[in-house]
């Protein structure tokens, strides 16, 4: 019987662990056919960030899991910025990133919750193609 049930919770432990190998390829490959489109299309990752957060993090420290990504493939910022959009509404990190004839935005979106100190986070994506 503890045989039966070491081999369930193995289990159990490669299917979560799987999981995330899969979510991550996933989102690379949406990344590469997203660069490979350019069609300026925003594409939203709902459920990039796992946790709500009760904080919006300094410049310095904040990081965007996308932006991340996409200088792992080569890209370049060439711009960012910070605000609320609208003045009343979520709190926005947006970063500009270049390689060759590609250009992408990708904006981190803190939304409000029912909660007055926590924030849920996103990502969204839009690329377009640029001229020489």
């Amino acid at each position: 019987m503890r045989n039966y049930y070491f081999l369930v919770i193995t289990f159990l432990f490669l299917s979560c662990n799987k999981s995330k190998e899969l979510k991550a390829n996933f989102i690379d490959q949406t990344l590469d056919l997203i660069i490979e489109n350019s069609n300026e299309e925003s594409i939203e990752f709902p459920d990039l960030y796992a946790n709500l957060t009760n904080k919006i993090d300094d410049d310095k420290d904040e990081k965007l899991k996308l932006v991340e990504k996409l200088k792992l493939k080569g890209f370049k910022i060439v711009n960012w910025g910070r605000g609320n959009n609208p003045p009343t509404g979520p709190r926005i990190v947006s970063v500009s990133l270049r390689k060759e004839e590609c250009e992408c935005e990708v904006t981190k979106i803190y939304y409000f919750t029912v909660s007055e100190s926590e924030y849920k986070m996103t990502e969204k994506i839009k690329c377009k193609a640029i001229k020489p």
